[in-house]
């Protein structure tokens, strides 16, 4: 089974991302002095003393919202709390008991899940502010200082005290990171893929700020889809925020296994595109790519022959990257996607008997010979093999690595890809002395 859920619950600009970055030990969400920056559930394991967990971090709460994102918001942090196995309630010493924390406190009491009531912002240990918090009615306050540090541990105890003796976790699933320009159509793909409202979607770029993680079942396997912000080009950021939410994403590549590069129909492949996939491929993650909004093209069948074709004109190195074509709101073609990834995380993982490598350096070697250098001495290759998978590396052991010179370690890595496959794949070749 999963672990517990713990999510954090408050009106806008109490703290909660500053807690919820307090209690993982890094900057996971994305803070900000601007009201409304967390939009979206935010999922990540966290661990107290040797017992995980599940931390759910949500946006400022507005029980009375009716239209709009802080709707959105709204539904959003309703459902965080239907999945909670606990709830932490986050209020600020520094503005008191407000009625929105009242109407909030009404409605976690009638949640079946538990609640504790943390005061944030609390300076001074022992502060009798606290004590005002008693009548919203969820028991004893428990004081914190989110920026500081103040009480975290003992709010972690408590917490653990509330949650349910659950099994093990289920071993992590493969991750993959839905990357792309902003307003591609990632949300809605994740949404689609989950049958949800699992993050908020709007036709303005830039709803989504931070890497959002979903587990996502499917009849191929389990996988951990991972949404992320739009990655722009590094001279249009136009806030801090924004910068943090694209270094969220370029984060979530270094921990994913299997990038998918959401490429809108539309636009077609450009430079941007290109950029990404480098990123994905120097991250080590396997790399797919999906064209979305495909059902709004005419003439598709010649249409893909021409984006296959452009794509490979314009950057030969990624032509030969597994690309398809979908409609997330169309729902096209969506079916076939846990399939897709299952092949490029088994590409990524391949492994092959050293017998095969050494045969066909052999081949390859009597195709084209090593090159001598301007001295007239050549390197020789004794033999090559697997050094690592996730991503595949294969090593090669040479007498005199520096002379083995860059064109024939190219023609090698082209060679090689050609005879074994891996597209789409971040192959490393090493070379290393042998002894």
């Amino acid at each position: 089974m999963s672990a517990p859920v713990v999510a954090i619950i408050g009106r806008p600009n109490v703290g909660k991302s500053t807690l919820f970055n307090r209690i993982l030990g890094e900057r996971r969400a994305v803070t900000h002095d601007r009201p409304g920056i967390t939009r979206d559930r935010n999922a990540v394991r966290a661990e107290w003393t040797g017992r995980p967990f599940v931390l759910v971090d949500t946006g400022g709460f507005l029980p009375a919202s009716s239209e709009g994102r802080d709707a959105d918001v709204r539904r959003q942090a309703e459902a965080a709390i239907g999945l909670a196995d606990a709830v932490l309630f986050l209020v600020d010493a520094h503005t008191g008991v407000t009625d929105l924390d009242q109407a909030i406190a009404t409605q976690l009491r009638k949640a079946p899940a538990p609640s504790l009531l943390v005061v944030n912002k609390v300076d001074v240990p022992g502060d009798t502010i606290v004590h005002e918090f008693h009548r919203l009615g969820l028991g004893e306050p428990i004081a914190v200082a989110a920026e500081g540090g103040l009480g975290i541990g003992d709010l972690l105890d408590a917490v653990l005290a509330l949650l349910p003796a659950r099994p093990e976790e289920e071993p992590p699933a493969p991750r993959v990171a839905i990357v792309g320009r902003p307003n591609v159509g990632k949300s809605s793909l994740v949404n689609a893929l989950l049958g949800e409202e699992r993050v908020l979607v709007e036709a303005r770029p830039g709803t989504t700020m931070d890497a959002i993680d979903a587990r996502w079942k499917t009849p191929t396997g389990e996988f951990t889809l991972v949404d992320t912000a739009g990655i722009r080009r590094q001279a249009q950021f136009d806030d801090q925020a924004e910068f943090y939410a694209t270094m969220r994403a370029l984060q979530a590549l270094e921990r994913a296994d299997i990038a998918v590069l959401v490429v809108d129909s539309e636009r077609g492949f450009e430079k941007q595109e290109a950029r990404l996939a480098h990123h994905a491929l120097e991250a080590g993650c396997a790399l797919l790519l999906l064209y979305n909004k495909w059902d709004v093209i005419e003439g598709r069948e010649q249409a893909w022959k021409d984006v296959q074709a452009d794509r490979a004109r314009r950057f030969p190195t990624l032509g030969d990257i597994p690309a398809h074509p979908i409609s997330a709101t169309a729902r096209l073609h969506l079916q076939k996607l846990p399939e897709y990834m299952a092949e490029r995380l088994a590409e990524n993982t391949r492994e092959i008997p050293t017998r095969e490598l050494n045969d066909w350096l052999t081949a390859v070697q009597k195709r084209r010979q090593v090159p001598s250098n301007s001295l007239g001495k050549s390197p020789k290759i004794y033999y090559m093999t697997q050094t690592g998978r996730r991503p595949p590396t294969f090593t090669l052991f040479v007498n005199a690595p520096s002379r083995l010179n860059d064109n024939y370690r190219r023609f090698l890595w082209s060679q090689f890809a050609d005879h074994f496959g891996f597209k789409g794949t971040p192959l490393r070749f090493r070379v290393k002395k042998s002894e």
